[in-house]
């Protein structure tokens, strides 16, 4: 059984963005402002208290442990295995099913490796989904992040829209890095509903073994609006980047 992510409120142009109240209703810190106004606001106050039912009965019919199983019969039995082989050799760095290879930044500051990062998309009357690169989405679509390293370390999950707005979807709007498990297989705490920005929507998982700034990431990334595809650098960082194509 699933449960559809909710449509849009009807909140006002003061109200925060629904990703915040995604946010919240995963017990995610939220400025005080933001509480204050929620508190107040019927809308908004409403939306969370769906959003807070919905995520409690999603998590009940879909837990985590049952993703990853998913996730695994996924990567063994998926049909492009049939025509891997050929892109693989015509150079192009892609393993379907999100395990994606990360890319090497401008700079050399991001080191090859094999961590996986999975990304869960739950839609309207269906069942949740891996998204491939390229996977379209919709506004209101609520993802959730996997990611697996074979050491400890610290991450953040980053994300470019079509509109050129960076932001940090995992720990959401932290100004640092979280603390990651080596071997780490469970989902990530929390998830997000995108927005409705149009285009093209770039997230970037970024690893390092040691605690990192969000901030200088998200400067370079804006930087970057409208390129082909992004690029980031950090000493001792490893990016791995997907590429999702929004619809309206």
């Amino acid at each position: 059984m699933s449960h559809p992510p909710l449509p849009p409120s009807p909140r006002g142009p003061h109200c925060p963005p629904a990703v915040v109240l995604e946010g919240m209703s995963a017990g995610e810190a939220a400025p005080e402002e933001v509480r204050v106004h929620v508190d107040g606001c019927a809308h908004c106050r409403g939306q969370l208290e769906a959003l807070t039912a919905g995520r409690e009965a999603f998590l009940r019919a879909r837990p985590p442990e049952l993703f990853l199983r998913q996730v695994k019969r996924r990567e063994t039995t998926a049909p492009w295995r049939r025509w891997l082989p050929p892109l693989l050799a015509a150079c192009v760095p892609l393993l379907l099913v999100l395990v994606l290879v990360p890319r090497l930044g401008e700079e050399g500051g991001v080191r090859m490796k094999g961590d996986a990062f999975r990304v869960v998309a739950s839609r309207a009357g269906g069942a949740p989904e891996l998204l491939a690169p390229d996977a379209q989405v919709r506004p209101g679509d609520a993802l959730r992040f996997a990611y697996e390293s074979p050491e400890a370390g610290h991450l953040l999950v980053l994300e470019l829209d079509g509109r050129g707005a960076a932001s940090v979807f995992y720990p959401y709007g932290s100004a640092t890095s979280a603390p990651v498990a080596a071997g780490q297989r469970e989902f990530l705490p929390g998830s997000v509903v995108l927005d409705d920005a149009p285009g093209p929507e770039w997230l970037l998982a970024v690893f390092s073994p040691r605690p990192f700034e969000a901030a200088p990431l998200l400067e370079a990334l804006r930087a970057q609006a409208g390129r082909s595809e992004p690029t980031l650098s950090c000493e001792g960082c490893r990016v791995s980047m997907l590429r999702l194509q929004k619809q309206p």
